[in-house]
């Protein structure tokens, strides 16, 4: 069986449950493979359905772009020194969503992004994220100023708590890199 080192299975087993199954498929399908997060998460059935749930519903009825929901998520990702979501989210930026390299790389480097709307949306998130929800009246405000909803504040919150839940699991389990985004794991937090 492969595992991380820490004894968490990553791989996918003949027999898994159909509810495993289904978030695998779907992954082969849209990705080609099944990152090894979902074969952490499947561990926990409930937990990869979870999060694969909670993805597929901000894609398909979320009020933010894609793009969006991946600047917060590598955002959350880098803050938290998740090496393998934040080199995940930069290759999705490049490959998925057309996201302007240097806007990747201000991501990964914690630093502002020119285009102004995404960093105000990376700053709310952020702020969000280190101040547990309890914001100020001016932060909130700049961010619905560069032309954001509330109800796209509270998709923000959607967007951290996903990614939270990805990020400590890696953490946890000790994640081994997918292979088509590690050569951008390199030199990450070190």
């Amino acid at each position: 069986m492969n595992e991380t080192v820490r004894g968490f299975k990553m791989d996918e087993a003949s027999n898994e449950p159909e509810e495993v199954k289904e978030v695998f498929d779907w992954y082969k399908e849209n990705f080609g493979f099944v990152p090894n997060l979902a074969k952490v998460l499947s561990a926990s059935p409930a937990t990869l359905r979870a999060y694969w749930l909670t993805q597929t519903q901000l894609s398909q009825y979320g009020l933010l772009t894609a793009e969006e929901h991946n600047i917060i998520q590598m955002a959350i990702a880098v803050e938290n020194r998740c090496k393998y979501c934040a080199s995940g989210h930069q290759m999705a930026g490049e490959v998925f969503f057309g996201s302007a390299e240097d806007d990747l790389i201000a991501l990964r480097n914690e630093s502002q992004i020119s285009n102004e709307k995404f960093d105000a949306l990376r700053s709310f998130a952020l702020a969000i994220y280190r101040n547990q929800g309890r914001v100020s009246d001016d932060v909130l405000n700049a961010f619905l100023a560069k032309g954001y909803s509330k109800a796209q504040a509270i998709e923000v919150v959607t967007n951290i708590a996903v990614k939270v839940l990805s990020n400590l699991s890696n953490q946890l389990a000790i994640t081994a890199i997918d292979e088509p985004f590690a050569p951008l794991a390199k030199g990450l937090f070190e």
